[in-house]
């Protein structure tokens, strides 16, 4: 039975990883509806953020759900920064018409995560940059499967990427699968399950490794210029970027020997009980910097940086 948005009315049992997975998907789908309408140079990427958190929030069941069904905050990225960007509330950057920008955001029933993300550009010249990524998604999705050789996989997808390239003012780049992110794993509650996934040849890395019965999240990233992405404090050094908002989860295998009084302690356990293991931002809490980053230096939280490659644009 469906509504009028095509979710299902009837949340699904915990016990079933299936319909968990579709009910959460079936959101997703329709917040991305949603949102295309919304998708225009002009608009604020903090106003993209907060039109993906209502509209999920509007459709998940908020008795059942973690976090109003928030899987996690969305990734905005533009050009150069390939993912795990989050706006602060205070944030004015607004979306400009040359700009190829990535959006990543989740939705989850009962502790399971949607992980889908997309790429939208306004200029045509971008398109090349789009079909790269776009065909060696698709690959990655028809061709995974049990048993098969996750670095043979990787390898194959490579071939997919980078067999395009593209012209822009003039000049001819091939297109480059960026080497050191790719997909993942997910198992509950966790988004990123502990399994990498190459987009990349890394055949004697991954020798022996096969996909086993489980759930993915297939990522693809091309380039135009760099194969390589770098968290925001290693490209400092080279652009002044601002990451802004930071992602964080908690760290599920760290037993707390905080101070029961403490300020530490008291937000630890808030995050523990209002989003378990699921990912969230800085902007979703009130709480004093430091308090927030005492917990990420001592491994209570892992803290997840925005990523760039140097130069080029990234999709």
């Amino acid at each position: 039975i469906f509504n009028q948005t095509n979710i299902p009315i009837e949340y699904p049992s915990d016990t079933d990883i299936i319909k968990s997975l579709e009910y959460a998907g079936s959101i997703h789908k329709e917040v991305r509806r949603f949102l295309q309408q919304h998708l225009k140079p002009g608009i604020k990427l903090i106003d993209i953020a907060k039109l993906i958190e209502i509209k999920t929030i509007e459709l998940s069941n908020q008795d059942k759900s973690i976090n109003n069904g928030i899987g996690f905050p969305v990734g905005i990225a533009i050009n150069e920064c390939v993912s795990h960007w989050h706006p602060s509330s205070s944030n004015k950057t607004i979306l400009n018409k040359e700009d190829v920008m990535k959006i990543d955001f989740g939705t989850e029933a009962n502790g399971w995560i949607i992980d889908s993300a997309f790429t939208i550009c306004f200029n045509r010249k971008y398109d090349n940059l789009i079909d790269a990524v776009k065909e060696a998604t698709y690959y990655g999705i028809n061709n995974i499967g049990v048993d098969v050789n996750i670095g043979e996989w990787g390898k194959e997808i490579q071939e997919v990427m980078e067999s395009y390239e593209i012209t822009l003012d003039g000049k001819t780049h091939p297109i480059k699968s960026i080497s050191n992110i790719g997909g993942h794993n997910i198992t509950k509650g966790i988004i990123h399950g502990g399994l990498f996934l190459p987009i990349v040849d890394l055949r004697k890395q991954f020798k022996n490794n096969r996909f086993i019965e489980g759930v993915y999240a297939v990522e693809t990233f091309g380039s135009t210029k760099d194969n390589y992405a770098y968290e925001e404090s290693e490209i400092k050094l080279i652009k002044d970027t601002n990451p802004d908002s930071t992602l964080y989860r908690i760290n599920p295998y760290k037993k707390s020997n905080l101070n029961y009084n403490s300020e530490s302690a008291k937000l630890f356990n808030y995050i523990k009980k209002r989003f378990d293991t699921l990912p969230f931002t800085n902007r979703y809490i009130e709480s004093n910097e430091n308090v927030l980053k005492n917990l990420s230096d001592n491994n209570y939280l892992y803290s997840y940086s925005p990523l760039y490659v140097k130069q080029g644009y990234t999709a």
